[in-house]
């Protein structure tokens, strides 16, 4: 078992200089709780999120011997799992082609945990804004995100979904 610790940087001088460039440089600031910890080799490792909730569940995960992963690592195991179809024949598994196009090579470096709601409407919009995918092709990109955030929360790599309330976008008349 792993031992894992939650930095609160909120009076860190360093952190509030950063803190002060970011917001004058118009940028967001960094985050301010750091969860550190050493794996099984004696490697430090940290990580920084911006809420005490994400830090707790991150020092979970680390307690559990589980890393925390990005979101092309939940991505794989969801698009191995196969799909439960009362159908005989050969297991069928999830469509993870659109995540490959559209989401991976934006967000899939990511650490899952990391990933608010924000980003997945910043994501959305942008795919809108772009014009070359059709409103269909964009909410299934949402779906197929959705569906895969979900198996992070299920095996407790997310506490919570940051797809869940982001609606399709409607389809026109």
């Amino acid at each position: 078992m792993l031992h894992a610790r939650i930095e609160d940087r909120g009076k860190h001088a360093d952190y509030l200089l950063a803190v002060e460039r970011a917001r004058a440089a118009g940028r967001t600031p960094p985050a301010r709780y750091r969860v550190r910890w050493r794996d099984e080799s004696g490697t430090s490792h940290s990580l920084s999120v911006p809420n005490p909730h994400l830090a707790a569940a991150v020092r979970a995960d680390i307690a559990h011997g589980r890393a925390p992963l990005t979101l092309g690592d939940i991505v794989d195991r969801w698009s191995s799992l196969p799909v439960w179809s009362a159908r005989p024949g050969a297991p069928r598994f999830p469509n993870r082609r659109p995540l490959d196009r559209h989401v991976l090579p934006r967000l899939g470096s990511r650490l899952a945990i990391t990933i608010a709601r924000a980003d997945v409407e910043r994501l959305m919009s942008t795919l809108r804004a772009e014009g070359q995918l059709g409103v269909a092709t964009i909410n299934n990109v949402l779906a197929a995100l959705k569906r895969a955030l979900e198996l992070g929360v299920r095996y407790g790599h997310l506490p919570s979904n940051p797809a869940l309330g982001v609606r399709p976008i409607p389809r026109p008349a």
